[in-house]
């Protein structure tokens, strides 16, 4: 229940706020933290369960087209027929190309099948922490000022001041996280879905949510979803559909590195590789819960190494030592 615990102080801590800004009109404060929980928490489910539904509604299309082994046929016709565009010295690379595809297509499948086998079978565990989860936010949305207030009677007097320091600091580096990184997901997203849709695309709502699910990971981003249609339209000879989405990725690649800084930099600087390694081990140890967990455990981690460096290097420079000095004097 560990990581459900965690990931329930992480919406506690988004859910207060919005609980505070609509207490004045419902009045009662646990009504007004069930529903600011309503809108966080259920276009997340909504979300989940719309990803689901995708992916099991197409899963039997992809495997039939995985397992036919029509797709490396159809790609080294297409661009047989297609050797006014390319180049005859390539086509052979891109029939390899295509039957490696191919292949992790195929193993992509088989993993996701397998992974929602087991989540079936663990669905008494899943609503157990589920409960857990709701029960807990609601609490710690609720009465989280008491937890800080027991925290505050052990620390001792002369490190009040570090701690203090460490809870803002850490304030900040949530706060990058979620406008600076999340936020900045859920943009490009929005954006592509729109884009995939008007390109018709199938699936463009469920193509533009993992557009933005890539776009949080760092040095990753959005380059694997439009990598894949992009090579899409190539094998099926859409190539003014492929020249659209290269543009559009290009487009959205310089958006994030203008907006992305912008937002962060207000709040707190992180390093990106710090993020890659949350990203990387926080699914490895907590499962799917380890994307949110992870990058945030390692943020606030790097904060307390950075906060107790400058307080370190305040205590030891030469003024605070002629100060402590004069004062044993």
């Amino acid at each position: 229940m560990l990581s459900m615990l965690i990931l329930a102080a992480v919406f506690a801590y988004v859910v207060r706020p919005i609980a505070h800004r609509l207490q004045p009109s419902l009045r009662f404060q646990s009504l007004a933290i069930l529903v600011a929980m309503a809108m966080v928490i259920l276009p997340i489910i909504f979300v989940v369960l719309y990803c689901i539904y995708s992916l099991i509604e197409s899963v039997p299309a992809l495997i039939n087209a995985a397992s036919a082994a029509n797709l490396g046929n159809t790609t080294l016709n297409s661009l047989q027929n297609s050797d006014q565009y390319l180049p005859s010295t390539l086509l052979p690379y891109l029939g390899s190309a295509s039957g490696l595809v191919e292949n992790l297509f195929s193993d992509v499948l088989q993993w996701l099948a397998s992974y929602l086998v087991d989540l079936v079978q663990s669905l008494p565990n899943l609503a157990l922490e589920l409960f857990v989860f709701f029960a807990a936010t609601f609490y710690l949305a609720r009465d989280g000022n008491r937890l800080w207030s027991y925290t505050k009677m052990v620390i001792p007097q002369e490190r009040k001041g570090f701690f203090k320091n460490l809870v803002q600091e850490t304030d900040n580096v949530l706060k990058s996280i979620f406008y600076g990184h999340f936020l900045t997901a859920i943009l490009v997203g929005v954006i592509s879905g729109v884009g995939f849709y008007i390109m018709g695309y199938p699936y463009a709502l469920f193509l533009g949510i993992l557009t933005g699910f890539t776009q949080v990971i760092p040095f990753i981003g959005h380059w694997p979803t439009y990598t894949v249609l992009a090579l899409y339209d190539l094998f099926t000879g859409n190539y003014i559909r492929m020249g659209v989405v290269i543009l559009l990725s290009i487009a959205l690649s310089v958006l994030d590195m203008y907006l992305r800084p912008q937002i962060s930099a207000r709040y707190a600087d992180i390093h990106p590789m710090i993020f890659l390694l949350g990203f990387i081990c926080g699914p490895l140890l907590m499962g799917l819960v380890g994307f949110i967990i992870g990058p945030l455990v390692l943020g606030v981690a790097y904060t307390a190494v950075s906060v107790y460096k400058n307080s370190k290097e305040t205590m030891d420079s030469p003024e605070n030592i002629s100060s402590n000095e004069k004062n044993e004097t």
